[in-house]
């Protein structure tokens, strides 16, 4: 990232004869062909920034579950973005293949995104007459909107509602857990001391104990 900062780029013209010169200047021509590629890795490091900042919530056990369940239940709303993308990938070369004027549904390309922008609701409302003009697209829609507004989206909320009364109880003692991991790794970058192990029983955890198992191990810092 640093060898595409454009103020390093713009040191040596920084008074230069361009708009915005002067100190820490970004303007410069020779910083141009970069901007881009900067903007990108910038807000690539901004979006991992905040990931790590999502350690914070260590401090609320309500917020830490909340956390760890949104982890556990990502499977769900990935297996219905697979679902979402495969109808309308089969949507979209339907409608393709269907001889009609409407520029919306011209090409696979373009039929895909507005299959993808009715899907998330963005479709505006008056290109929907348009259809009219092939009563063939406009039956296609219909069974698209009936077969992902109507049931994928239910689904998806029916899956994500069983799953997180299923993980949450666990997710309580998880988060006990998770709390004392990030503890552990901040005291070992803090302090070189020795480590030890603690054997806790898992219901003081609010965890229930997998088949065999009554107690788990925690690593702790001597200081």
């Amino acid at each position: 990232m640093c060898t595409q900062e454009p103020i390093f780029w713009c040191m040596g013209n920084m008074d230069g004869d361009f708009p915005g010169s002067g100190l820490f200047t970004s303007a410069c021509p020779e910083a141009v062909s970069h901007l881009e590629i900067y903007s990108i890795t910038a807000g690539v490091s901004m979006f991992l920034y905040w990931l790590l900042i999502m350690n914070l919530s260590i401090f609320s056990m309500q917020i830490s579950a909340f956390v760890l369940v949104c982890g556990q239940v990502m499977g769900e709303l990935l297996l219905f973005l697979t679902s979402l993308a495969f109808l309308i990938l089969a949507f979209a070369t339907s409608v393709s293949a269907i001889s009609h004027q409407l520029p919306d549904f011209a090409g696979i390309d373009a039929a895909a995104l507005s299959l993808l922008a009715i899907s998330l609701g963005l479709f505006p409302s008056e290109k929907f007459l348009e259809l009219k003009e092939s009563v063939w697209v406009t039956l296609l829609v219909v069974l698209f909107v009936i077969i992902v507004v109507a049931f994928l989206l239910n689904l998806l909320v029916a899956q994500l509602n069983q799953a997180y009364a299923s993980v949450y109880l666990d997710m309580q003692g998880y988060a006990r857990l998770n709390r004392a991991e990030v503890i552990v790794q901040a005291a070992q970058l803090g302090v070189s001391a020795p480590m030890t192990r603690i054997s806790l029983p898992f219901c003081e955890l609010g965890i229930r104990a997998p088949q065999g198992a009554s107690r788990l191990l925690i690593p702790f810092v001597l200081l």
